[in-house]
């Protein structure tokens, strides 16, 4: 059964008014000047944004006051939900969308097409016209209007082994809160790429996050797997895709308890992983 959520109004209603936006993006940007000389007093920041009507001002500060602002020693300062507001406005989740696609240096595994990285929708997408999206994570519109698409991909990679470590250890990368893997993920929708691997099943008990994985992706992170890549000159498998990809250099086998062994071969070398049903390692070893 899903959980209950209550919805807050209040606040959804507290952010609805161009004089309360402005209340929190100076406080945000006094951010580092707090450090060392604390938060703006009433009448400070009541100039900072340009309210001539105290009174007026006053009744939108007190709007935002518990949720957003707290006023400390005569002071306000932001909070936490405040801050996220902010750099969600500024990193452009709210603007129109723009597209921009470039191809990078890795292929499609069933046909050699170079797979396109496309910014679009606040989305990043890497994916073979032909075959379809090998990766789909979530980037504002700020990233892709300062960084090439291929330093976008690049910490989109890194992102991705860090959000794999969060799911091992069952906690959701997005919310935080409770989530699971579980194999295997039973159909993969038509639109994904599909590698000949088996895939796993990443969910949250509280949002919306939910995708299959490749299993050979839940060791990105893994000591000995990052040792074998490390042998052999390579970067970290995470920063991999095409030819020198752990999906690419893995065979997986289902097991009847209901886990997976996971046999990761480069060169000479092959590592042998057995997974549990819930993702985790239960043993590993060299051949």
């Amino acid at each position: 059964m899903p959980p209950e959520y209550s919805v807050p109004n209040d606040a959804y209603a507290a952010l609805g008014d161009e004089t309360r936006l402005e209340i929190l993006f100076e406080l945000a940007d006094h951010y580092d000047e707090a450090w060392s000389s604390g938060w703006l007093s009433f009448s400070a920041l009541c100039e900072q944004v340009g309210v001539d009507d105290t009174s007026r001002f006053s009744y939108h500060l007190g709007k935002l006051q518990d949720q957003f602002v707290v006023k400390e020693r005569e002071q306000y300062r932001p909070t936490i939900a405040a801050l996220e507001v902010v750099t969600a406005i500024r990193a452009g989740t709210y603007d129109e969308t723009t597209t921009r696609e470039t191809t990078i240096d890795a292929s499609c595994p069933h046909c050699d097409q170079s797979l396109l990285a496309r910014h679009h929708e606040h989305m990043l997408t890497l994916s073979c016209s032909d075959h379809g999206v090998a990766m789909g994570y979530p980037v504002p519109p700020i990233a892709a209007a300062h960084h090439s698409l291929e330093t976008v991909v690049d910490l989109v990679l890194q992102q991705h082994a860090a959000h794999v470590e969060s799911l091992r250890r069952g906690v959701c990368p997005y919310c935080w809160g409770p989530a699971t893997l579980s194999l295997p993920y039973e159909t993969v929708p038509e639109f994904i790429l599909q590698y000949d691997t088996v895939y796993a099943t990443a969910a949250c008990e509280e949002c919306w996050m939910s995708y299959p994985l490749p299993v050979p992706e839940l060791l990105v992170s893994h000591s000995a797997v990052r040792a074998l890549y490390t042998a052999h000159d390579l970067e970290p498998p995470a920063t991999h895709l095409g030819s020198n990809s752990l999906v690419n250099l893995s065979d997986v086998d289902l097991l009847e308890d209901g886990g997976a062994r996971v046999t990761i071969s480069l060169e000479e070398a092959t590592l042998v992983v057995e997974l549990r049903g819930d993702g985790t390692v239960e043993q590993w070893h060299e051949c």
